[in-house]
């Protein structure tokens, strides 16, 4: 995928949030605030309106600082920290062999700021067996990325808003992870 492509690909995001916004709010509503759909939404509109750069580590970059600026809540800062970090390791184009690299850094990142291990009820619940499945050489299909949304379903929250939930968590996938099945697959289409 090169840095024309990538543009399409990120741009591309906005009607995927278009369609979904419903889904990850109603999401948001049972175990948190109820914003990630709409937070999400404005983050890719800004993305489709504001995204610049020549090389694919640009675009990352752009595509990054546009969602901290753009989104609300917690989900800015990780997913425009986590496109920053990404930016610095990737290549002129991005590839099956190049991107184990880029996932891990993305779930490092998120882990990090986030401040999460894994098994929280957090978009690091998606990323790390995302990232761990490529390192061994496989590339989740869409089917895989959901399925890894919808275990987050049997987790008790103990991280973000929807720890306050406590036990009523359960039950509920993860907005978080749910947003980042869509980017994932965006990202990941381009390279199975």
């Amino acid at each position: 995928m090169d840095a024309q492509r990538l543009t399409e690909v990120l741009k591309g995001l906005l009607s995927q949030f278009e369609k979904n916004e419903t889904k990850l709010t109603n999401l948001d509503r049972e175990i948190g605030d109820g914003d990630h759909g709409v937070n999400m939404l404005r983050g890719f509109k800004a993305v489709d309106e504001k995204l610049t750069g020549d090389t694919v580590p640009d675009i990352l970059k752009s595509c990054g600082m546009t969602l901290m600026s753009a989104v609300g809540g917690a989900s800015g800062p990780l997913y425009g920290f986590s496109f920053v970090k990404m930016s610095q390791v990737a290549e002129e184009e991005i590839t099956k062999e190049n991107i184990g690299k880029l996932i891990n850094e993305f779930a490092e990142a998120v882990k990090a700021r986030g401040k999460v291990e894994g098994g929280e009820k957090t978009m690091y619940d998606v990323l790390k067996p995302v990232s761990e499945a490529i390192q061994a050489g496989n590339i989740p299909t869409s089917a895989e990325l959901q399925q890894f949304a919808e275990d987050t379903k049997d987790i008790e929250a103990t991280k973000g808003r929807a720890a306050y939930f406590k036990e009523k968590s359960k039950g509920v996938v993860d907005p978080g992870a749910q947003s980042a099945v869509y980017i994932l697959d965006a990202l990941l289409e381009e390279v199975r």
